[in-house]
Protein backbone atom coordinates (compact mmCIF):
# COMPACT_ATOMS: atom_id res chain seq x y z
CA UNK A 1 0.00 0.00 0.00
CA UNK A 2 1.30 3.43 -0.84
CA UNK A 3 1.71 5.94 1.93
CA UNK A 4 -0.81 8.62 0.91
CA UNK A 5 -2.45 11.44 2.84
CA UNK A 6 -6.24 11.56 2.98
CA UNK A 7 -7.36 14.98 1.79
CA UNK A 8 -10.18 16.91 3.43
CA UNK A 9 -10.15 19.84 0.99
CA UNK A 10 -13.58 20.54 -0.44
CA UNK A 11 -14.27 22.31 -3.72
CA UNK A 12 -17.99 22.92 -4.05
CA UNK A 13 -20.58 25.59 -4.51
CA UNK A 14 -22.40 27.05 -1.50
CA UNK A 15 -24.86 24.15 -1.36
CA UNK A 16 -24.80 22.87 2.22
CA UNK A 17 -25.82 19.23 2.13
CA UNK A 18 -25.54 16.87 5.12
CA UNK A 19 -22.55 15.19 3.44
CA UNK A 20 -20.71 18.48 2.86
CA UNK A 21 -21.45 19.54 6.45
CA UNK A 22 -20.02 16.25 7.74
CA UNK A 23 -16.85 16.68 5.66
CA UNK A 24 -16.40 20.25 6.91
CA UNK A 25 -16.81 19.07 10.50
CA UNK A 26 -14.34 16.20 9.94
CA UNK A 27 -11.84 18.64 8.45
CA UNK A 28 -12.11 20.98 11.45
CA UNK A 29 -11.64 18.09 13.88
CA UNK A 30 -8.64 16.76 11.91
CA UNK A 31 -7.02 20.20 11.96
CA UNK A 32 -7.78 20.69 15.66
CA UNK A 33 -6.05 17.45 16.63
CA UNK A 34 -3.20 17.79 14.10
CA UNK A 35 -4.18 14.62 12.27
CA UNK A 36 -5.04 16.10 8.89
CA UNK A 37 -1.67 15.07 7.43
CA UNK A 38 -1.72 11.45 8.63
CA UNK A 39 -1.06 8.76 6.05
CA UNK A 40 -3.28 5.72 5.65
CA UNK A 41 -0.57 3.62 7.31
CA UNK A 42 -0.44 5.97 10.31
CA UNK A 43 -4.22 5.86 10.63
CA UNK A 44 -4.16 2.06 10.56
CA UNK A 45 -1.54 2.00 13.34
CA UNK A 46 -3.70 4.32 15.47
CA UNK A 47 -6.74 2.10 14.92
CA UNK A 48 -4.78 -1.03 15.83
CA UNK A 49 -3.44 0.60 19.00
CA UNK A 50 -6.90 1.74 20.08
CA UNK A 51 -8.27 -1.76 19.55
CA UNK A 52 -5.50 -3.23 21.73
CA UNK A 53 -6.33 -0.90 24.61
CA UNK A 54 -10.05 -1.78 24.49
CA UNK A 55 -9.45 -5.55 24.81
Amino acid sequence: MQNKTIQFNINSDDTDTPGISALRKASKIANKYNISDMSQDEINVEIAESRKSSD
